[in-house]
């Protein structure tokens, strides 16, 4: 859909869901949208078994134009029964248009919850202190921004996407962060 013709909403964009159904919704809206990123992890019981659970409890995101985002929360809504649970489609703050989430911030989201356990470190360097804004200047989380802050007496770079959640970026050598003003 790279013609001149398409509006903001016939063209596929990724949205954030709330849906208390979160892995049905994932099997029924995958042959219904072009994408869907539920991110999960494997974790062990206290009955010692491995199971899964959502990493960011009942949040999918979707791919999908606005107009069918839009027609399929409906749907939920009204027809309960077989096919897509109800969900509901984050809006932006203060209104009630749906919020897109931009390409960018899939990519980071992607990163940040991939299968590493090395996704949470700490770096260490005492010139930056909590509050202070940073951007990342080199490796898979270039160009991204956030703020320091101490999380469990450690330091990392936070970063907030507005509405939907907080993620703590992993190790990131302090060389590759410079404090912004």
């Amino acid at each position: 859909m790279n013609n001149d013709t398409t509006t903001p909403t016939d063209t596929e964009q990724w949205f954030a869901i709330r849906t208390r159904q979160a892995f049905k919704a994932e099997a029924e809206l995958a042959a219904r949208c072009s994408e869907v990123y539920f991110p999960k992890e494997s974790v062990k019981g206290s009955d010692g078994r491995m199971r899964v659970r959502a990493i960011i409890p009942r949040v999918l995101f979707i791919r999908t134009t606005e107009e069918h985002a839009l027609a399929m929360e409906r749907e939920g809504r009204e027809e309960p029964g077989p096919g897509v649970p109800p969900f509901w489609i984050y809006r932006n703050p203060g209104s009630q248009l749906v919020q897109h989430v931009p390409e960018r911030t899939m990519e980071l989201l992607r990163l940040l919850t991939a299968p590493d356990p090395t996704r949470c470190t700490i770096y260490g360097k005492e010139d930056f202190r909590a509050g202070n804004r940073v951007r990342v200047t080199g490796g898979p989380f270039r160009g991204y921004e956030g703020h320091v802050q101490r999380v469990k007496k450690n330091k990392h770079v936070v970063v907030r996407i507005e509405g939907i959640c907080t993620v703590l970026l992993p190790f990131i050598h302090p060389d590759l962060l410079e404090v912004m003003n």
